[in-house]
């Protein structure tokens, strides 16, 4: 019996309906399904199984959103795609929070008929090109100073880039490319120095804003796709989005963060992938026996020891035997056999954030976002889980590489092994281990007060090309009744200065005007009295000798 077919009502111009039409055509079946494209009339006979309507980001988002949902209603239970064709500007319109099938921007040919059977499988697809953005922080202080300063090089630089492109004589052409070198290397010295002084001061990394030739940055692209929209579909998209992301390897970890960055590539890659697969099998245990609320946590505590015991198996490796003092010693054995210390001493994810991120995985909850609860399966929930998710296996490995760092000071060959190569001396380790002992110290005293006092959490993201932190407001009340005396004295000061500085700027604003009134008035009208008698001074003596 032959494959049922699969119609799709396409929406646009009659251009752009023909030109997608012929490449239903071309193509003809879709991972072996078979497509064909109908029109309107046609389709009130039939209901369609697919809806698809091109049209251009224009700029009144409020009736783009408008007519996309009218037609997501006049087709249901047809899934709609919208395929945009333009840029779009980061914000201007909510595509995350629209609760239609898929949002495609400028696709491609083989990525638009790929989407088709997901869609048509009650799956998600969504993949808008927006803008890089910049950290908040990242014009701020000594950052702020780099990045004008990367900014400057990188204007310079396509000015100079621009005109080679217009082919100049050989004189004016030389002067030009060695314009081009003195950009680079200004441009590696730049980020030379940051690097530097962010190694001693512990200064975030900065947005890559700078590159070389003066090319632009490519823009950012969600690239959702989500199969299914049960609570496992979640998981497997978000797992493999972090899968793909460790694959990479990048290498900006060991700046951006220490212990985990301490481990050579392949160790460290090898402890985040083994770190999601535990936690996708204990999500699936999690699921069997329908735990929620408090019974749910406290198994997941037990859980989360399992899961870094597994990650600590996996780290050593099954077979691995290395010397230590004269006799062959299983690494796997030697780090379990290891004490772990509490969750508070290694700085796991918090209950608020590992709390919505398993209800979400496990059970398919809405997602509190902004001051609404959305569905699961949208982009914007789908991105807020993927950061929690994210920020939990990068404190697990963090806390999990800085056991391996005490151990390998104890065991000199396990470096050469799990360590990067420059940490195989002696006095490189002590001297990482103490300023992440440093760090950690002023982040737990001083950083940490803050932004409990502040409602804020610092989630950390993995992308492809390192480690971005995302700030999230939510409320701590709690957590600041349970601050230590030494971290109560840091809010008390932020709350004096609040309650003084209101007064202070008005003491200082009256102390100016009264300073504005001795100047001018007093001071002033004296001096002009003085200037004024030895003016008639110097007249009388004058008209004296005149005479």
């Amino acid at each position: 019996m032959g494959l049922l077919m699969q119609r799709v009502l396409i929406y646009g111009l009659p251009s752009q309906k023909r030109q997608l039409a012929a490449v239903l055509v071309s193509q003809g079946v879709t991972e072996g399904v078979p497509v064909q494209g109908i029109d309107e009339a046609e389709a009130t006979r039939r209901r369609p199984d697919l809806v698809i309507w091109l049209t251009q980001a224009f700029h009144d988002t409020g009736a783009l959103a408008r007519e996309a949902l009218a037609l997501d209603q006049r087709w249901h239970p047809a899934p709609l795609l919208l395929v945009l064709q333009g840029p779009i500007q980061p914000g201007a319109l909510p595509l995350g929070e629209l609760p239609i099938a898929g949002i495609l921007q400028n696709p491609d040919a083989p990525t638009l008929i790929q989407a088709l059977p997901v869609l048509m499988s009650g799956g998600r697809v969504f993949d808008v090109h927006t803008p890089p953005a910049v950290p908040p922080g990242e014009h701020q202080g000594l950052n702020g100073v780099f990045s004008q300063g990367l900014a400057q090089i990188q204007t310079q630089a396509k000015r100079v880039t621009a005109q080679l492109k217009q082919r100049p004589g050989a004189l004016v052409r030389w002067v030009l490319e060695g314009q081009q070198r003195e950009l680079a290397m200004a441009r590696a010295l730049v980020v030379t120095l940051h690097a530097t002084t962010a190694r001693t001061l512990g200064l975030k990394g900065l947005a890559p804003t700078g590159v070389s030739g003066g090319e632009e940055l490519a823009p950012v692209s969600t690239g959702l796709t989500l199969r299914s929209r049960t609570a496992k579909g979640l998981w497997d998209t978000i797992n493999q989005r972090l899968q793909e992301r460790i694959a990479r390897n990048p290498q900006p970890l060991e700046q951006q963060l220490l212990v985990l960055g301490a481990l050579a590539p392949a160790p460290r890659a090898a402890l985040l992938r083994q770190l999601l697969d535990q936690m996708g099998l204990a999500l699936q245990q999690v699921r069997r026996e329908g735990l929620r609320g408090e019974p749910l946590l406290e198994c997941w505590r037990d859980l989360e020891e399992e899961i870094m015991l597994h990650g600590l198996q996996g780290l050593g490796g099954a077979y691995l035997r290395i010397p230590r003092n004269g006799a062959l010693v299983s690494v796997s054995e030697r780090l379990l056999a290891m004490e772990l210390p509490g969750p508070e001493a290694l700085n796991l994810a918090p209950r608020a954030t590992v709390e919505p991120m398993l209800a979400a995985l496990v059970r398919a909850e809405p997602v509190l976002l902004g001051g609404r609860l959305l569905a699961p399966d949208t982009p914007a929930a789908l991105l807020h889980l993927e950061l929690l998710l994210s920020d939990w296996l990068l404190r697990m490995g963090s806390a999990l590489a800085g056991l391996v760092l005490e151990e390998s000071s104890r065991w000199p060959e396990l470096r050469r092994f799990l360590l990067r190569p420059d940490l195989l001396p002696t006095r490189q380790l002590e001297r990482l281990r103490n300023h992440i002992n440093s760090r950690e110290r002023y982040e737990q005293l001083i950083l940490e007060p803050l932004r409990i006092y502040e409602s804020r959490r610092e989630l950390l993201l993995l992308q492809g090309d390192g480690v971005v932190t995302r700030m999230l407001i939510d409320p701590r009340d709690q957590e600041l009744r349970q601050l230590e005396p030494l971290q109560r004295l840091v809010t008390l000061s932020l709350e004096l200065r609040d309650a003084l500085g209101p007064q202070l700027r008005v003491f200082s604003q009256r102390l100016g005007d009264l300073l504005v009134t001795v100047l001018t008035q007093i001071i002033g009208r004296g001096i002009g009295l003085i200037a004024r008698g030895v003016l008639l001074g110097l007249g009388r003596t004058l008209q004296g000798s005149g005479r």
